[in-house]
């Protein structure tokens, strides 16, 4: 099988003959600067600049890998929507990004985007929060509306760029569930003050919020093309299964069945621990989401209770990689190749590759199944 058939494989959980069709992913980003020699700043300075990182890396690994992350940091974090610090400007020029969680989201933002739509709230809050913050002026929408136009540009240049070397990127498109997102923008502790004291007005917006989500996200997600769903907040480490039944669920439901009727896989970026959440998707349509697990979840029992319903992918720990020695590398990635060889599975790095992880152990991960 070529890389792209390797991928569509695991995701539609066919069968595995040898290791090698088992696809290995690295969510390489901050990483590849380190080994091109290159700082955090200048990785922040444009997508040529990350674009080139990626390449020297892997050239320098000595690694073709099986699927590549398909967006630098800048265009990253402008889409998480949330502050943050900047190498070279709040930070030293090669320290990592950082996030700024605050209470920036007001309570009348909900009826706002209960009458008039998630953007009518999320573009004034996007421009409130860049740095230098985007005037509030008759251009606000338009300005914000041609950076979000910018990471798209990015994208599908990315997409392309691997795809003529025979590579595919992880997912091809990316989205909030609206609990998620509302989460990190009003701060996660009023966030579930809200949850108690107005949970009708929460469910309303996010049930308006998930129609517009998915009217963004669907025109330029073609029908054989992934989207990664960033739904760290809905796991157990945050919310009870009964909370994530009634607030969670409903939406992020709708999310994936939406995009799987329109031919288009959901890959769920679950961090944290999805445990007791995990028989949940067992209500979805098969092969209709990957679940990118970071090692909170214990992936042994998500296989075990997934096993022929969803693809895993996961969760080669990040403390392995910076830490420890290829030989404790390789034998780790020996558990998950086991644990593959049923099909239904992608190893993967435990969210991203860190940023003082160790050569040798990246390239013995990266190289496991070869």
């Amino acid at each position: 099988m070529n890389k792209f058939e390797k991928m569509q494989n695991a995701i539609h959980m066919g069968p595995i003959t040898c290791k090698q069709d088992i696809p290995v992913y690295g969510h390489l980003c901050v990483y590849a600067a380190a080994v091109a020699g290159m700082t955090q700043k200048e990785l922040f300075e444009g997508n040529d600049n990350f674009l080139k990182a990626l390449t020297t890396c892997y050239e320098k690994l000595g690694v073709s890998p099986d699927a590549v992350f398909p967006l630098g940091p800048a265009d990253i974090t402008f889409g998480e929507q949330m502050k943050i610090k900047v190498p070279g400007k709040e930070l030293g020029e090669n320290e990592l990004f950082q996030f700024i969680e605050e209470s920036i989201m007001k309570e009348d933002d909900y009826h706002t985007i209960i009458n008039h739509g998630l953007v009518a709230w999320q573009f004034p809050y996007i421009a409130s929060i860049q740095n230098p913050p985007i005037a509030p002026d008759e251009h606000m929408f338009e300005n914000v509306g041609k950076r979000f136009m910018q990471l798209g540009q990015n994208l599908g240049n990315n997409i392309q760029f691997w795809g003529k070397q025979g590579i595919p990127t992880f997912y091809h498109n990316s989205c909030f569930p609206a609990f998620d997102l509302f989460s990190l923008t009003r701060g996660m502790e009023d966030f579930f003050y809200d949850l108690y004291d107005e949970p009708e007005l929460v469910k309303a917006a996010c049930n308006r919020a998930t129609k517009d989500i998915i009217e963004q996200t669907l025109p330029n997600s073609p029908k054989g093309s992934s989207v990664c769903i960033w739904a760290m907040r809905s796991s157990s480490t945050f919310v009870s299964p009964d909370m994530f039944e009634e607030f969670c669920w409903p939406n992020l439901k709708e999310l994936i069945e939406t995009f799987h009727a329109n031919g288009v896989t959901s890959v769920l970026h679950a961090d944290a621990d999805w445990k007791l959440m995990l028989p949940y998707f067992k209500e979805l349509p098969k092969g209709s989401v990957v679940l990118e697990l970071d090692g909170a979840t214990d992936i042994v029992k998500a296989k075990e209770i997934l096993n022929g319903y969803q693809c895993i992918a996961g969760d080669m720990p990040a403390t392995i990689l910076a830490f420890e020695d290829a030989a404790a590398t390789q034998k780790y990635c020996d558990n998950l190749i086991d644990l593959a060889k049923d099909g239904g599975m992608i190893i993967r790095s435990g969210c991203e590759i860190p940023l003082n992880a160790k050569e040798e152990n990246v390239k013995t991960f990266l190289n496991c199944c070869r």
